[in-house]
């Protein structure tokens, strides 16, 4: 059993007085096992940190934007399309994010190493010390994945299944670059991972049902000739 107590001048504070329970244990294996020296002096996984964490920040954006309006400059609605269901994913998953994380207002594992229980409620607006859960980087990065993996599947091309699976890799590959940086716990990465698939995968099949909405023609343009 894990219990908490709220204390704290700057607000209120949970931590918990007998830490304990899978998660926390989760929690803190998991940034032991990746901040060890022999992991963190790895040059390769370094690097491929730094690609991740980029992808998982503007990298996602930029790709989403691109798709979707240079794809409506060229006339190719189906792409444009690809990319707007992208960027509404990532708008709506991020905004929803935020919130939860200014909310929660949880300790990032550098600042308390080892003990990921300490959360202060609200704190979150205050600095990004205490704007850990959930990842907002895995959060665009999977909503991104969910929303191109359904709407690939009603578009049904030929490469729908290998475009999926780097979406999907892609955004595992960022929630690892977010763990290995200190910047989250785990389980910060597991709700943010369910948090972005679940609003691309929502948003993208709303759109399935809802075909050709005012919303659509105003931002894809005319279809593909």
């Amino acid at each position: 059993m894990v219990g908490f107590k709220v204390s704290g001048s700057a607000g209120p504070v949970l931590r918990a007085t007998a830490p304990g329970g899978p998660v926390y244990a989760a929690d803190g294996a998991a940034q032991r096992v990746l901040q060890s020296s022999t992991l963190q002096q790895n040059r390769v996984l370094r690097a491929s940190a730094a690609v991740f964490n980029w992808w998982g920040g503007p990298g996602v954006i930029l790709v989403a934007a691109v798709l979707w309006l240079g794809a409506r400059a060229a006339r190719r609605r189906r792409i444009s399309a690809l990319g707007l269901r992208c960027a509404e994913a990532i708008a709506v998953s991020s905004a929803i994010s935020g919130i939860i994380k200014g909310l929660a207002g949880r300790a990032r594992p550098f600042v308390t190493p080892g003990e990921p229980w300490h959360w202060q409620l609200g704190r979150g607006w205050a600095g990004a010390h205490y704007y850990s859960m959930p990842s907002g980087h895995t959060t665009a990065a999977f909503a991104l994945a969910g929303a191109a993996t359904v709407t690939l599947a009603r578009g049904a091309p030929p490469y729908r299944a290998a475009i999926a699976t780097v979406a999907v890799l892609s955004a595992l590959l960022v929630a690892f670059a977010r763990m290995y940086s200190n910047q989250h716990w785990l389980s910060d990465e597991v709700v943010g991972t369910l948090l972005g698939m679940s609003t691309g995968v929502v948003i993208a099949r709303w759109h399935a049902r809802h075909p050709e909405s005012a919303f659509d023609r105003a931002l894809l343009g005319t279809a593909d000739a």
